[in-house]
């Protein structure tokens, strides 16, 4: 009987992946740190079943254990091949590699009858090649499947250096005439950035893809913990390490079996949770593997075992992560390994 479990619904995952393809009819799913948290395997699955093809993954320890799951989808690798053992697991899974540098064509010309794609770095100067060192000649002999590129605003739609990047990648482009085009990240899907292949991730896990828009996306992570004790305490009682929140009034306590090494932020401020759709403050500290929340709305109702939301249904993961003054992706990737992973909608 685990003490927290994350909930992944995944007729909503397969519901964000048909919002996101009616823009972009071959969609591509990112599926790096094990499917954003969610689990890779099972994610994959669910979002065949909607038509997705094209996985995405960071490593090739990443990209072996997907395929092990999944003989026919395409799985390209980002990080490349950053030695020639890793180039070889690639070629030996069929991995396509996202190829980043000079030194990374070398690594994989022994494989050169095998698909690879080229990483063009437009303006978020993280890994790939320039612009201006992005040249046909580079890759001769290679067999270049896609090339890709990456918006570093693309969760701010008026922001000029999408236009910018979107116009340098095309010149770019024009120069591999053929060969497919893939744009991420997510906000590039619905903000119009048009490739081949665009790639979504953070919004096919219910997360906001913009900064300051409205989510458009369903939620499709629940992180929940059980009940563990309910103490009934007076007003000026302290709770939780540090004595750093007193009761004001005669409280109804509920200690919750997740904290920090099961993902939940620690600095977690200002937070709620949520008990059958009623938002429930959170309250002191949060431990290495418990927390607290104020249940006095719900005391006549709330009991040992019962499940609380940390975020979910009511408590909208990006409100977390905005409690915890950082973002979705941080707060789903977070989640700890010992939380159990459950499924609806399979």
């Amino acid at each position: 009987m685990p003490l927290a479990r994350l909930q992944v619904d995944l007729n909503a995952l397969r519901a964000n992946y048909r919002l996101l393809a009616e823009a972009a009819p071959r969609l591509a799913a990112v599926a790096k740190a094990d499917g954003y948290g969610l689990g890779a395997a099972p994610v994959a699955r669910a979002l065949r079943l909607a038509g997705c093809a094209d996985f995405f993954v960071a490593t090739v320890e990443e990209g072996a254990s997907l395929r092990a799951e999944d003989a026919a989808s395409r799985i390209f690798v980002f990080a490349g091949p950053h030695d020639s053992a890793a180039a070889a697991a690639m070629a030996a899974n069929r991995l396509t590699p996202v190829i980043n540098d000079a030194a990374q064509v070398e690594r994989w010309r022994p494989h050169r009858q095998l698909p690879a794609a080229v990483h063009v770095d437009t303006g978020m100067n993280r890994l790939g090649f320039s612009a201006e060192a992005a040249a046909p000649e580079r890759f001769k002999g290679l067999a270049i499947s896609v090339l890709l590129s990456h918006l570093a605003n693309a969760d701010d739609p008026a922001h000029p250096a999408n236009a910018a990047q979107i116009e340098r990648f095309a010149a770019v482009a024009a120069r591999f005439p053929g060969v497919p085009t893939s744009l991420g990240g997510s906000g590039a899907v619905l903000i119009g950035a048009r490739s081949d292949l665009p790639r979504a991730g953070i919004a096919l896990y219910g997360g906001n893809p913009f900064a300051a828009r409205r989510n458009p996306m369903l939620p499709v992570a629940s992180l929940q913990a059980r009940v563990l004790a309910l103490r009934t305490l007076g007003a000026g009682e302290p709770v939780g390490y540090g004595g750093v929140f007193e009761t004001r009034r005669k409280t109804c306590v509920a200690v919750l079996g997740a904290g920090y090494a099961d993902g939940v932020p620690r600095g977690l401020r200002g937070a709620e949770a949520a008990f059958a759709g009623t938002r429930l403050p959170v309250i002191g500290r949060v431990s290495m593997d418990l927390m607290h929340v104020d249940a006095t709305a719900v005391a006549e109702r709330i009991g040992l075992g019962d499940w609380v939301e940390i975020f979910g249904q009511t408590v909208r993961l990006d409100e977390t992560a905005g409690w915890a003054g950082t973002i979705g992706y941080d707060v789903l990737a977070g989640v700890g390994a010992r939380v159990a992973r459950c499924y609806v909608g399979e």
